[in-house]
């Protein structure tokens, strides 16, 4: 067994800035950088972020030593808790036994069977997406493929969780005010200095963003808890959600619960789908493949959650796409009481970061790792442990179904009437904030 180490014999790393360590070469190239290290020092160094240094973690067995084998020695790493002021206790920034009792309170609510319910709210808040790709077609204009998901996803995530219960004009206030709120919130995880307190322009948008989206979030929770039947949505579920002793979630928790779905949950699946037919643009060849399966399983029906079996070939792409361009690309930790991770001692407020990108892209154990290969998928050997693009352990995303879900509907449903060509191959190069997404836009001739 290999002997712990004192935090200050950490592996070796860059030495980067004298005040700001790697942070230049972070900002300008995040994944470049990192891949570049990695060839360097190994599956385990050491980075500085500013004045913090990291334990950067590419490697499956130390990474589960984080997540699953250990995960009460640490908790979620300082950007995610930074998130409180706009996502509140939810399950995204939650600790310790608040979220250890939203977790089991909340996890009846996101199984399969419940969730293959909400197939048909999420069908329902395609329609709109189908028919603007149709009038591109049928103009000859093309579309920005990221700006679609992003709408398509923001009304299903909506239609999941409130139902009928979310008015047109409710509908137009999330739409507007969530993407300002996003990106208040993606700035706040990478501000090197905490300067929360300052009444910046993009704070005090962010502050009206919120309460415009609290009005509507209260009076929806109210109208259920007046009404006779909580509703077999997803707030219907948490609604209902008891813990041991009989008690149910708070308004002031059901908001922060509602608010981290909306965040963490449309964003996510829409960079998928994006990743998802960028790559089929590529691989026309897959995505012929994938068309005549979908086309054969659904002929002109509308589809549903047993229909995800029937579809292998996209399953398999839509894994694969997962394994290449893993939303949740790095997982911060912090270290609150004495561990080891890969023979290297964390000490309490030591920080480490789990790097699912260079973990699913690593040699070891993706033969030519950087290709889109669905065929991996159909039968294939892979190594289990070098793939969680969902985390691993208690705090695997509780979405998990649910994104893939969306994911595998929406998807269907455009494969199906569509054909999207994006001219060139699109950006190659990969921007990695809180989320990884294409570095420009992904602009697509819809046939």
């Amino acid at each position: 067994m290999t002997q712990a180490r004192t935090p200050s014999d950490w592996p070796a790393g860059p030495r980067g800035h004298a005040l700001l360590g790697s942070l230049p070469d972070l900002r300008a190239d995040a994944l470049g950088y990192l891949r570049h290290v990695r060839a360097g020092y190994g599956d385990l160094f050491s980075v500085r972020f500013g004045p913090r240094r990291v334990l950067m973690i590419c490697e499956p067995a130390a990474a589960r030593e984080v997540l699953v084998a250990q995960s009460g020695r640490f908790r979620k790493g300082r950007g995610i808790q930074k998130l409180r002021d706009v996502l509140g206790d939810g399950l995204l920034t939650a600790d310790g036994e608040t979220w250890r009792t939203h977790r089991r309170m909340m996890q009846p609510a996101f199984h399969r069977a419940a969730l293959d319910r909400l197939s048909g709210e999420i069908v329902g808040a395609t329609r709109p997406l189908l028919a603007r790709l149709a009038a591109a077609r049928n103009g000859g204009a093309e579309v920005e493929v990221g700006t679609e998901m992003l709408h398509v996803t923001l009304r299903a995530v909506a239609a999941a969780l409130f139902g009928t219960a979310l008015r047109d004009e409710d509908l137009r206030v999330v739409e507007r005010e969530l993407p300002p709120l996003l990106e208040y919130a993606t700035a706040r995880t990478r501000a090197v200095l905490d300067l929360d307190a300052l009444p910046t322009p993009a704070a005090r948008r962010a502050r009206a963003s919120g309460a415009a989206l609290d009005a509507v979030v209260a009076r929806i929770i109210a109208e259920r808890r007046a009404a006779a039947h909580a509703g077999d949505d997803l707030l219907g579920l948490l609604l209902a959600a008891r813990d041991e002793e009989g008690s149910g979630l708070s308004d002031a928790e059901l908001r922060d619960e509602v608010m981290t779905l909306f965040l963490a949950g449309h964003e996510t699946t829409a960079t998928l789908l994006t990743f998802l037919l960028l790559e089929l643009s590529r691989a026309p060849e897959w995505r012929a493949r994938v068309q005549a399966e979908v086309r054969e399983v659904l002929g002109d029906r509308t589809p549903t959650a047993a229909d995800l079996r029937a579809l292998p070939l996209l399953g398999a792409c839509i894994q694969e796409t997962l394994r290449l361009y893993p939303p949740a690309w790095l997982l911060p930790r912090q270290a609150t009481s004495p561990a080891t991770v890969g023979g290297f001692a964390a000490a309490p407020g030591e920080n480490v970061s789990v790097n699912i990108f260079l973990i699913q892209r690593s040699a070891r154990f993706w033969p030519r790792p950087d290709a889109f290969d669905p065929e991996r998928w159909l039968g294939g050997a892979r190594t289990p442990d070098a793939f969680m693009p969902f985390g691993a352990g208690a705090r695997m995303c509780i979405g998990n179904h649910l994104a893939l879900l969306e994911a595998t509907l929406i998807s269907a449903l455009l494969l199906r009437d569509f054909t999207l060509d994006v001219p060139g191959g699109g950006p190659t190069r990969l921007q990695a904030g809180v989320t990884l997404k294409p570095g420009g836009p992904v602009r697509a001739r819809v046939g």
